[in-house]
């Protein structure tokens, strides 16, 4: 009944022991055909997590240069004929534990892009991929989210050319012969892949109340940055630093945090926790990494909800979100705006607003946004977007979808979108032809499919 070769990535984490009912129930499932199940268990497996150096695509194509058993797991993966994710549901997305995992499925897809579904994508490595399954355990209900993890693994499908999925949440108050047929359908049905209409949705309107001057004292705004690439200028450092110096030029405190392995450790989640505490204002920024947050990003959001449940507050919180993904379409970062929204309402924190750009590091490409003689392509849109959301923020209020209008445009001015969309992915192999030329990488070379079966 099910497929011979299953993968299972388990994304249960030290503290998620209610989850290994439900995981034994599910093996039990597979196994009773006769299934070839092979099951990773994330939380007693070290990893590293991607650092967005994209070595697997120009330095040992289709490897991860990380020297861990992550590279066995992938291996695993496309070798397998159905993969399952399986996750608690954490703000809508998935867990720490499975998202360091799925960072480094970039290795399995090539840097060049083609459209699929009317979409921008990146082609595919291998001839041979698995169906995606997802499966999500909540300890309340919660619709929101669980339409929105279900859309996210959607997402994965599509990015990683699964010739087909099913996602679906579950109630871990369930008994264990309800959840047996509950997975039972899941496995065995096939959902229709999310496309642009059904992700625009997700992005969240801003609290138009919010106001972090309702509280006597001095304003603190926070930048918190969460590109893993941090020993290199980034396009949500370089984003998120001139944001936060208009808001300091009103008379706001500002204060800079970049997330960093330190995070899996006390000390790290400490210092997370103490300059939240000191904050009013929030901003995070962030690259799309597969269709939603970042490892580092998604760990410190968990740190900082569990610290949040267990702290008193005296004076209102506002969050501001700054993404950047990599594909021209910039509404491809609805998922993850979605997880950030589901993050502060558990928080109680107000929602300020976010901008939302495509086309990340075309953009930025580690240059400063008022840098004379830039490269590539004009950025007076997301100036002028910037510009808006920093005199916003400092007067103190959430920030108006005119800013968002202005960083969701093509760059290049008078330029069609879908001429926009037609040049972007052949400055992009431009781009890596350049970068596999400096590291003595044959073009032919981009191409290995080191795991074909």
């Amino acid at each position: 009944m099910f497929n011979k070769k299953i993968v299972i990535i388990d994304g249960s984490g030290n503290e998620d022991n209610d989850l290994t009912s439900p995981l034994a129930v599910l093996i039990d499932l597979l196994t009773q055909d006769k299934a070839d199940v092979k099951c990773y268990n994330l939380k007693k497996i070290k990893l590293a997590h991607c650092i967005g150096c994209f070595g697997c695509w120009i330095k040992t194509p289709g490897i991860c240069m990380m020297p861990d058993e992550g590279k066995q797991i992938i291996q695993a993966i496309i070798q397998s004929e159905m993969t399952i994710l399986f996750s608690p549901v954490t703000f809508g997305g998935y867990s720490s534990a499975l998202k360091i995992i799925v960072d480094r499925f970039i290795p399995l897809i090539l840097p060049y892009f083609g459209k699929y579904y009317g979409e921008t994508h990146h082609l595919p490595r291998y001839s041979h991929y698995p169906r995606l399954v997802g499966i999500g355990i909540q300890r309340y209900h919660s619709e929101a989210e669980a339409k929105l993890f279900k859309t996210l693994v959607g997402r994965h499908a599509i990015n990683f050319h699964a010739p087909s999925y099913s996602a679906d949440v579950f109630n871990i108050e369930e008994d264990n012969g309800t959840l047996r047929s509950q997975f039972e359908s899941v496995i065995l049905r096939s959902d229709p892949f999310p496309i642009k209409d059904n992700i625009i949705t997700f992005f969240p309107k801003a609290d138009m109340a919010f106001s972090y001057r309702k509280h006597e004292g001095t304003r603190n705004a926070l930048l918190i940055i969460g590109s893993p690439k941090i020993k290199e200028r980034s396009t949500s450092s370089i984003f998120g630093k001139y944001l936060l110096e208009k808001i300091a030029a009103d008379g706001c405190n500002t204060e800079e945090l970049t997330l960093k392995g330190n995070l899996n450790r006390e000390k790290g989640q400490l210092e997370l926790c103490a300059a939240i505490d000191r904050s009013d204002l929030i901003i995070l920024a962030f690259p799309l990494y597969i269709d939603s947050l970042p490892f580092l990003v998604t760990k410190a959001l968990e740190v900082i909800a569990n610290h949040l449940t267990k702290t008193e507050r005296n004076k209102p919180q506002g969050i501001f979100t700054i993404i950047n993904n990599g594909f021209p379409e910039f509404y491809q970062n609805a998922l993850a705006l979605g997880i950030c929204c589901c993050f502060a309402e558990q928080c109680n924190i107000a929602w300020a607003g976010y901008l939302a750009a495509g086309a990340g590091e075309g953009l930025g490409a580690g240059q400063e946004l008022t840098q004379p003689k830039r490269f590539g392509p004009p950025v007076n849109h997301v100036i002028k977007a910037l510009n808006i959301a920093g005199k916003d923020l400092a007067n103190g209020t959430a920030v108006s979808i005119n800013s968002q209008n202005f960083i969701s445009k093509v760059p290049i001015p008078i330029l069609p979108f879908s001429i926009w969309r037609w040049l972007f992915p052949k400055f992009g192999a431009q781009f890596w032809k350049r970068k596999a030329i400096e590291n003595n990488v044959r073009k032919e070379e981009l191409y290995a499919k080191p795991y074909a079966d």
